[in-house]
């Protein structure tokens, strides 16, 4: 078994991400980096690449479908149509269904899922909802629950740590010019508001 933090580049990222796919003893796993498009985009190809995940649920955090959707779509660089909450529809060849969090806090689901994605976790990082959302977490029966940072510019995904198997923290700020001067400008404000990158 692997540390459960690691910090990798985008190649590293998709070899140990789908030997995690692949563990029958990892069942959640967070993914975090500071350029949300390329976690989505790098998930979701891995997830096509892996044999015996294709069917899955997007649990969206406090946001609605079609701002998912966008968010979707600028990350994987396909079209989405515009659909209601529950739909099925096709990701990079995978069949996938929005539900909202909040919607699973008293029941099991998941349970005829490969995969369940919750995106984003951010806004569920607040201390009033976080507990409800540990208890969203553990009531997903998925084979694997893959949880995917946005705005990822503080400690706080930390909290999530101990109730995750493995942490993935992709490492896109070298791969072209424009992701270093983001990756400046990211330290820069950062460093005006006396913070430190979390990683």
């Amino acid at each position: 078994m692997t540390e459960k933090v690691q910090k990798v580049k985008p190649q590293e990222f998709v070899s140990e991400f789908e030997k995690l796919l692949l563990d029958d003893n990892t069942h959640n796993i967070l993914v975090r980096g500071y350029f949300d498009n390329d976690k989505l985009l790098l998930v979701f190809a891995c997830l096509y690449e892996t044999t015996g995940f294709d069917d899955g649920t997007i649990v969206i955090g406090n946001t609605t479908v079609p701002h998912e959707r966008e968010f979707l779509q600028r990350g994987i660089r396909e079209s989405i149509p515009k659909l209601n909450l529950s739909d099925a529809f096709n990701i990079n060849g995978l069949t996938v269904n929005f539900t909202q969090w909040k919607r699973n806090r008293d029941f099991q689901f998941g349970f005829d899922k490969d995969f369940v994605v919750f995106h984003p976790v951010q806004s569920a990082l607040d201390d009033k909802d976080f507990p409800k959302f540990c208890s969203i977490l553990n009531n997903s029966k998925a084979k694997m629950n893959i949880l995917i940072t946005t705005n990822d510019f503080s400690e706080s995904p930390k909290k999530l740590y101990s109730f995750v198997d493995e942490i993935l923290i992709l490492d896109t700020t070298e791969v072209d010019d424009e992701h270093s001067e983001i990756y400046k400008v990211i330290q820069s404000n950062l460093e005006a508001d006396h913070q430190s990158l979390p990683y």
